[in-house]
């Protein structure tokens, strides 16, 4: 559900230039991009469980559940 997030002139005119220079189609991907590179969180997920094993078959369905 989109929301509204009050912001400065300057603020919105940094995110304009931001969303040009990363070609992004709107400001809510410029914004998530912006959280991802501060937070360090990985654009892809793939292969973060190399290596992972699993105890018993139980843990199995308890992953599942999640």
């Amino acid at each position: 559900m989109p929301t509204t997030i009050q912001v400065s002139d300057t603020t919105k005119q940094l995110l304009d230039l931001l969303k040009e220079k990363k070609q992004a189609k709107t400001h809510d991907k410029v914004i998530q991009q912006l959280a991802q590179a501060e937070m360090k969180i990985p654009s892809s997920m793939f292969g973060a469980a190399k290596g992972m094993r699993w105890k018993r078959g139980e843990d199995r369905a308890v992953f599942r559940e999640l």
